[in-house]
């Protein structure tokens, strides 16, 4: 087929975009990641997405695009642009995808197209699109439009951005469920519970005079608001861990020099990433390795070696290793078998061991080379492992232990949702103010200020889903996704 444009053809791009707002305009971007694969796929969408499309397409059958059916592929060509009559070059064998609105992610007018992964054929069909028409679209901006068409609320626009950068196996199932309406549910439960106790209270308004005698409206406010907190509170309990979940498990080796932490390191991840000399101090800052297993991403970090020194960057290194093991969900506590701990180095572990109890696994390293073990009472009730890390004895058991490690901290977390950094502060916000309504009152409640609190609160919950957000605000949500999200 032949397919060929007239001399004005070009000058129809301004009849295209007349009229259209920023958010109507035809966006383009590539939705794949860059790089090496076989297949790329380009998206445009927006109110004229389908006509500047048909002015770079050429379809197998002869026909348009603006001719097809909603939500049907067809096989055909992307061309250039002809400034005169003639033949077209063609720049990509493709498959268009037509979907036509309100039907489509954004609930705007999209195609698809799946070209070949070519830099050179990608960057040539958008700059065609552009010249069609169309513009490349902003960091998160299909998303953006797909809220501001009411598809999908701001908590699951976010959930997206969970879903593609999900660590483990966890994370993204919960980041699913979120995309699903989790946690909008949840929040829609708060807001409804908000509308009314703000109705029970703007009508004890009129009422009060009248039925206070049979009604004790200070008890149902503050059970209800009590009762309101709680789910709150239950909701932001768990933030801490759940943010553990969706950066990976972060596995932190500590103890003195020469324990032969750098060697256990390089056993855990499988490859010689520390340096490793019988030198005292030769791990003079954190070295981390990440790896997937069994669904989880799982972040080892190599310490420097716990000691007193006159060294200034290894008492950077020394002090870092402590904040490494505070950040830590398990951490490893290597004692040296051969070696008898010293006065100070005791307290040390002492220390850890007190303060982390609760994530550390005590290994017991260089068995191979030990005559006797001397005993520690900070040992005492604490998971211990004895392993050698040179030899690779007792390197599986430790992998298990870890993984049991894993598994029960991932139990822990209950909620069907994780929340990010700006859900969180508003859910504390609300918390807090709720809490003002419960404890503030109760010498008698001014029901004039508690239904301005509640209303308040109301906002806040508005701006949680979007339903009252600024533009600023979700500049800077969709700002952090890639472009073609």
């Amino acid at each position: 087929m032949k397919k060929t444009h007239d001399n004005n053809s070009i000058d129809k791009t301004d009849t295209i975009l007349s009229g259209l707002t920023d958010d109507q305009e035809t966006i383009i971007a590539l939705c794949t990641p860059r790089g090496s694969g076989a297949i790329a796929l380009l998206r445009l969408s927006g109110d004229n997405a389908i006509q500047i499309a048909d002015r770079i397409a050429q379809l197998s059958s002869g026909q348009t695009l603006a001719s097809q059916a909603s939500h049907t592929i067809h096989h055909g060509f992307i061309i250039e642009l002809a400034l005169t009559s003639g033949p077209e070059k063609i720049i990509d064998e493709v498959m268009f995808l037509l979907m036509r609105a309100p039907k489509t992610f954004t609930g705007q007018n999209t195609v698809e197209i799946t070209c070949h992964n070519n830099q050179f054929i990608i960057e040539k069909i958008i700059n065609l699109a552009v010249c069609a028409g169309a513009r490349s679209a902003k960091p998160g901006e299909f998303t953006k439009r797909a809220f501001l068409n009411k598809k999908i609320d701001l908590v699951q626009a976010e959930a997206i951005q969970e879903v593609i950068h999900a660590q483990t196996e966890l994370a993204l199932q919960k980041s699913m469920a979120q995309l699903h309406g989790t946690l909008s549910s949840v929040v829609s439960t708060i807001e409804t519970e908000l509308v009314y106790l703000l109705s029970f209270i703007e009508a004890s308004f009129e009422f009060l005079d009248e039925e206070q005698r049979d009604l004790d409206f200070n008890k149902i406010i503050l059970d209800r608001s009590h009762a309101l907190q709680k789910l709150v509170g239950d909701i932001t309990s768990q933030f801490s861990l759940q943010q553990q979940i969706k950066e990976g498990v972060r596995i932190a080796i500590v103890g003195i020099v020469n324990a032969g932490k750098s060697t256990l390191f390089n056993a855990l991840v499988k490859q010689d990433r520390a340096i490793v000399t019988n030198i005292e101090g030769t791990t003079r800052d954190s070295i981390e390795s990440g790896m997937y297993k069994k669904g989880n991403f799982l972040l080892f970090i190599d310490t420097a070696g716990l000691r007193s020194t006159s060294d200034i960057i290894e008492q950077y290194g020394i002090e870092r290793s402590f904040i490494q093991a505070a950040k830590a969900d398990i951490v490893l506590l290597v004692v040296d078998a051969t070696r008898t701990l010293t006065g100070i180095q005791y307290q040390e572990y002492e220390k850890l061991v007190e303060e982390y109890r609760e994530k550390i696994i005590v290994v017991i390293n260089k068995i191979d080379e030990a005559k006797a073990m001397p005993a520690y009472e900070f040992l005492a009730d604490i998971q211990t492992l004895r392993v050698s890390a040179h030899q690779g004895t007792g390197i599986e058991d430790l992998e298990r232990v870890i993984e049991e490690k894993i598994q029960e901290l991932f139990k822990q977390l209950q909620s069907p949702f994780l929340l990010n950094q700006r859900q969180y502060q508003l859910l504390a916000e609300i918390d807090r103010r709720l809490d003002f309504i419960v404890n503030g009152y109760q010498g008698g409640i001014h029901y004039e200020l508690v239904a301005y609190q509640v209303k308040e609160l109301l906002e806040k919950v508005s701006e949680l889903t979007g339903k009252n957000v600024t533009e600023q605000m979700l500049d800077t949500v969709f700002g952090t996704f890639c472009v073609g999200k």
